[in-house]
């Protein structure tokens, strides 16, 4: 009878099928009253935006967080002395698209009204579900194989299965696409984007019995 030791591991890649863009608005002035009005001129821009995809069924979800508005002190270029004071009012929007097609578009139009968007990709909750079952499942299977492969190196076989124990958490994730914000006036620098893919993966360690 032989205690045998051995690790599965599965990985497979699937294309997004969700994209969610996070619009990052900062306005940064030394007139503070301006900064604010500033920043909760693209915040409303931006979440009325959001609200329409909504309603045209191109967005599931959106959440905007509230402007908050702080104060960044720093000296003159070369001076000890001169004190500059600049008020930043910052706030957060975020929609989840369901049209794909609309990533390029709306990134390049939040870059033209000034505001830096990222996007998030990712799958379905049902899909990812789905996969990371087939994920674990594979990874058991080939944790099994591997472990048939040296019981028979031992002219022997598997008869147990004695324990099933996770390396890892399963993974699942996309890359983060950013777009810088143009200055007011300026081009702003556009792309095409590609949907990227999304690794699962599980691995997991067992022991078996063979005899």
């Amino acid at each position: 009878m032989t205690r045998i030791h051995a690790t599965g591991t599965s990985e497979a890649h699937y294309r997004a099928e969700r994209a969610t863009i996070i619009a990052h608005i900062s306005i940064t002035s030394e007139n503070r009253a301006e900064s604010i009005r500033l920043a909760t001129h693209l915040h409303n821009l931006v979440s009325s935006r959001a609200q329409q995809l909504r309603s045209s069924g191109d967005a599931t979800w959106h959440a905007a967080t509230p402007i908050s508005t702080w104060t960044r002190k720093s000296y003159a270029q070369g001076s000890y002395s001169n004190v500059i004071v600049e008020h930043i009012t910052s706030s957060t929007v975020r929609v989840k698209l369901s049209s794909l097609e609309l990533v390029s578009e709306l990134v390049t139009e939040f870059s033209e009204a000034g505001v830096r968007a990222s996007v998030d990709w990712a799958l379905t909750e049902n899909t990812r579900r789905a996969h990371e079952q087939a994920a674990r499942k594979a990874a058991v299977g080939q944790a099994r194989e591997i472990a048939e492969d040296y019981a028979s190196a031992l002219g022997e076989q598997v008869t147990k299965v004695m324990t099933i124990s996770d390396s890892q958490q399963p993974s699942f994730g996309g890359p983060a696409m950013r777009a810088m914000s143009a200055a007011p006036g300026g081009q702003p620098e556009t792309a095409e984007v590609t949907v990227p893919e999304i690794t699962i993966s599980a691995t997991v360690t067992g022991e078996f019995e063979s005899a």
